[in-house]
């Protein structure tokens, strides 16, 4: 019997899923070029359906596509990541203040199962498992703000930014530190309904998280905007 080929989305899916965790993974690293060719042959689809994932990760801000030379992981300078940060924390914060006035406790409740995911991926040392319970956490977060294009938003500026540090972690092979205390405080202050406390957390949170990897704590000013 022919065997019959995945349908186009799940194909599509496929592709991008896998480089998508190449990308986290630390195996495609920032500046790394994407060979669609090297891709279609591993994936065994065609490589207009390599092309069309890489588009969507393109959307992500995982990759960039460079006319008429190719499609490269995105590299971001500390200036780029300096302004990424700045959107982030005002936005995000945004989302944080909704999100303590309209989440279900279904929702809130759902928090403490993207920690214990973090501290199972503590436990083995797992930096592609923990970026991706971070990744979720933090999705959750916006999804509770109840404004999907401000999902939208966050998700194509943070992305990458959780992969720059899963990828920096791997390559000065850092132990992965305690993820489940740093994010404490935006959990208790989202059950608290206490926004201006949950967006103190978010912004405290990213200083600490992202300052040692430009070689300093990030100025407040950057931060707060």
């Amino acid at each position: 019997m022919k065997k019959r080929s995945l349908p186009k989305q799940s194909a599509q899916t496929r592709v991008a899923d896998a480089v998508r965790s190449a990308i986290f993974a630390g195996d495609l690293r920032p500046g790394d070029p994407i060979r669609e060719l090297h891709l279609a042959e591993q994936h065994e689809v065609s490589q207009t359906t390599v092309r069309e994932a890489l588009v969507r990760l393109e959307h992500a801000g995982l990759v960039r596509r460079v006319s008429n030379i190719g499609t490269f992981v995105t590299q971001l300078s500390p200036r780029e990541i300096q302004q990424r940060l700045r959107l982030r924390v005002m936005l995000e914060g945004l989302a944080g203040a909704e999100a303590a006035r309209l989440a279900s406790a279904r929702q809130i409740a759902e928090f403490d199962e993207h920690l214990e995911a973090m501290q199972r991926a503590r436990v083995a040392n797992d930096h592609f498992e923990a970026a991706q319970a971070d990744v979720e956490f933090h999705r959750l977060l916006w999804t509770c703000s109840g404004d999907q294009t401000l999902c939208q938003v966050l998700d194509q500026i943070s992305v990458p930014l959780f992969a720059f540090v899963s990828m920096e972690r791997q390559r000065m092979q850092e132990s992965l530190p305690d993820a489940v205390e740093r994010h404490l405080p935006i959990v208790r202050a989202l059950r608290a309904r206490n926004g201006t406390a949950v967006q103190e957390a978010i912004r405290m949170h990213i200083e600490g998280t992202y300052g040692e990897y430009l070689g300093t704590a990030l100025p407040y000013g950057v931060m707060a905007g």
